[in-house]
Formats: structure tokens, C-alpha cells, sequence
């Protein structure tokens, strides 16, 4: 049945070390078996992944960096082929993709509109009439008869995505889409989807806002590691992120920067008093402390701290101790010990991460060292918080009219 997506126990390999000539010469000549420590790596990007979308429904895709979701994405778009068993999409798919839309660069875009078009079985009469309204929502009128090898980035983006979504699909799938443009653009494009709800075409989606996930999906999916790790309503695919993320090692922290030529290393972080590790849960208006606790590994006259809060990679909040007139002074092997006090955080619910930075004032404003995830939080989830990824404080009330 047109808009039907089915997923069937599929598995997606990558071989991250590519055989020579050689290698493959000596492979042939091989009687025994090759030996695993020379032999190519593989890497399995899906594994054993089932699943199926009626058609008129949309599923989201959510997980973590390098669980599978784009992999996923680009089976289902038939962009390439499973190890093994199979994926099936019945009906016209477009694909709406953070990558660009795969233009051929000598081509204007009005060609690489109908060089598309005919891939999906467009006609040059449909795809002439449509050529009007696409590069007016992709604010491309100008530049419909120019080589897209001399595009933008941002300007081949929003006509990958002014194409897919003006050729009528049966099967949409979204793939990280809504970063593409400045802020009108992209309310346009969620416009455009929402009416693509409407009208009850199928949608798979990539996404990790969780807002606009419930706000346009009946189902989701999540990935971990190749792997599904759970299956339901938004609400429950999105409870089952969070126990995952609260559930990865203290070990999880990443450092970056020369450790050697910052003035002070990183000790330990806590949260609201808990130990280093330690992933407490807080209502959403309640405040909020986080100990920084740092030691110089040298003289230093003048040190800055910068702390950030994250969620899904997206930087909601940063400052630094400079910003409020606290330069740090210290000695060698010195202990210095920093709180940051959020009186109302203001946050929906999920889980968080706090980011540390180090700078030193007399060389430029790059830091020296950061740890990314350094502690998390999660706000409890309430119904009433409505939508998105902050909580301003408000009152509803009637007016007489």
C-alpha cells in the first residue's frame, strides 16, 4: 500500500580499514583463514532492526551520536543497500536532509530540479509549474539559472529542502532538516510539514527535540549503538534517552585542549552537593549549585572559569567567572574551589550536561582546556511545562473584554 515503510531485521555493515591490491591479491592465494589482527575492521552500524510505519503515521528516530539514525534514514531513502535482509517503501519519498540534496555542481538549480524530478517520475510540465514556488520558499529566484557549484552551502540546503518538499510525496523522511536557514526559513519549513501531517502523508523522522517529536510523531524508535533499545510513544522512547544517558560511566567526560598549558586541571564537579557521578534529579524551577573543584599545576595571576549547560549537543547556557569580577589567582599545586548559584533554572524536562572551561586571560579567549559532560542533571518532566527547550515563568489569567 502506497506510504507503507517496513524495516526487517536489518543489519548495515562498514568496513573501516579498505583492503590494497595487495591485501586482496594475498587473500585469493590464502588457503587458511585470515588472521583477525591484520584482517579489515568491521564496524556495524545496525544490527537486527525491526520495524514498520502504516502509512499516514510519522515515527520519530532519536539516540545518541553514531547510533544508526542517518544510516537508518538512508536505507529507507534506498541511498544504500542493507548486509542483509531488506527495507521496503512503497509510494514517491523525498528525503529532507542537514546534508544537502546530492546536486550535480555544473547544473543550474532549475536542471538539478528536474534532473530530481525525473528520478521520481516527474514530468518537465509538473516539475515547470512547481519551479516557481520552490525557489520563491528556498529565496532563490535569483540564482534558478546559476551553476549550483557556485551556491553557498546555506543556499544549496534550502533548495535541497524547497525540492523535497514541494513534489507531493507519499513518504517523507527528515533527517536533522531543521537548521537549515535563518529563523523564518525554517518556521516556513515546519509550516510546510505540519500540512504535510494533515493531509496524512507518512513521515520517519530524525530529530532531538523533543518538543517538535511529540508535536508530529505517533511512534518512536530509539537507537543505541546499532541497536533498538526501546519502542513507543514519544513520551516513552524520549523517558528511555534519559535512562540511557544517566546510565553511560563518570569515564563518559571528554577532555580537550593541551591539559599541559592550562593554569588549573579539573578535579571533580558535583551537582547540588552530590558526589562526582552523581546524575540528580531536580524539579524545573527549583535552584540549582555546581562545585567546580580545580587545582593550579602552575603560577597563575589571572585565570578565567567558564561553565555551559547542554542538552542533545545544544548549548543552552554559558558564563564565565571574569564575567562577575572573579579572576583566579593561585600557586602551584594550589586547590581552588568555585560554585556557580542558579536561583530558577528554567528548564524543560530531560537530561543535562555541564561543561567546564579553562582560560587564561594573557592568551587570547580560546580556552585551554574543557571537559565536556563533566556532571549532568535531569529536570523531572511535568505536563504543564508546555513546549520547548526552556520554561519562562508565566501566568495565564481572562480579562474582561
Amino acid at each position: 500500500m502506497p506510504g507503507t515503510v517496513s524495516v526487517a531485521g536489518v543489519w548495515k555493515r562498514y568496513r573501516l580499514r579498505e583492503r590494497t591490491l595487495a591485501d586482496l591479491t594475498t587473500r585469493l592465494w590464502r588457503r587458511s583463514p585470515p588472521d583477525p589482527r591484520t584482517a579489515p575492521s568491521v564496524f556495524w552500524a545496525l544490527q537486527d532492526v525491526s520495524f514498520r510505519v502504516e502509512p499516514g503515521t510519522a515515527l520519530a528516530i532519536i539516540g545518541g551520536n553514531g547510533s544508526g539514525k542517518s544510516t537508518l534514514l538512508r536505507l529507507i531513502a534506498g541511498m544504500m543497500h542493507p548486509t542483509r535482509s531488506a527495507v521496503g517503501a512503497t509510494g514517491r519519498l523525498s528525503l529532507l536532509s542537514h546534508l544537502g540534496g546530492g546536486f550535480h555542481g555544473e547544473l543550474t538549480g532549475r536542471e538539478n530540479l528536474f534532473l530530481q524530478g525525473a528520478v521520481l517520475g516527474l514530468g518537465r510540465r509538473e516539475l515547470r509549474a512547481k519551479a516557481g514556488a520552490i525557489f520563491a520558499f528556498a529565496e532563490l529566484e535569483p540564482f534558478a539559472d546559476v551553476p549550483v557549484k557556485r551556491y553557498s552551502s546555506g543556499m544549496a540546503l534550502r533548495l535541497g529542502f524547497a525540492i523535497a518538499a514541494y513534489l507531493d510525496p507519499e513518504i517523507l523522511l527528515i533527517d536533522e532538516a531543521f537548521a537549515v536557514g535563518d529563523t523564518a526559513f525554517r518556521d516556513r519549513c515546519l509550516g510546510r510539514i505540519l500540512g504535510f501531517k494533515a493531509a496524512g502523508v507518512t513521515m520517519v523522522l530524525v530529530s532531538h527535540e523533543r518538543y517538535l517529536v511529540e508535536q508530529l510523531c505517533d511512534q518512536a524508535l530509539l537507537l543505541d549503538r546499532g541497536r533498538m533499545a526501546a519502542a513507543g510513544t514519544p513520551g516513552e522512547a524520549f523517558e528511555a534517552y534519559e535512562r540511557l544517558i544517566e546510565a553511560e560511566p563518570a569515564g563518559a567526560r571528554q577532555v580537550e585542549g593541551d591539559v599541559t598549558r592550562s593554569p588549573l586541571v579539573v578535579e571533580g564537579v558535583q551537582v547540588d552537593g552530590h558526589a562526582d557521578g552523581v546524575t540528580p534529579a531536580l524539579a524545573m524551577d527549583q535552584p540549582m549549585t555546581v562545585r567546580i573543584r580545580l587545582r593550579a599545576t602552575r603560577d597563575v595571576a589571572r585565570a578565567t572559569v567558564g561553565v555551559q549547560i547542554a542538552r542533545d549537543w545544544h548549548v543552552l547556557h554559558g558564563t564565565r567567572s571574569n564575567r562577575q569580577g572573579i579572576d583566579i589567582a593561585a600557586r602551584a599545586g594550589e586547590p581552588v574551589v568555585l560554585e556557580v548559584e542558579y536561583r530558577q533554572l528554567g528548564l524543560s524536562g530531560g537530561t543535562y550536561a555541564v561543561h567546564v572551561a579553562v582560560l587564561e586571560h594573557r592568551l587570547a579567549e580560546a580556552p585551554l582546556l574543557v571537559v565536556k559532560r563533566a556532571a549532568r542533571f535531569r529536570i523531572i518532566h511535568s505536563e504543564a511545562e508546555g513546549v520547548g527547550l526552556v520554561r519562562l515563568s508565566h501566568v495565564w489569567r481572562r480579562v474582561a473584554g
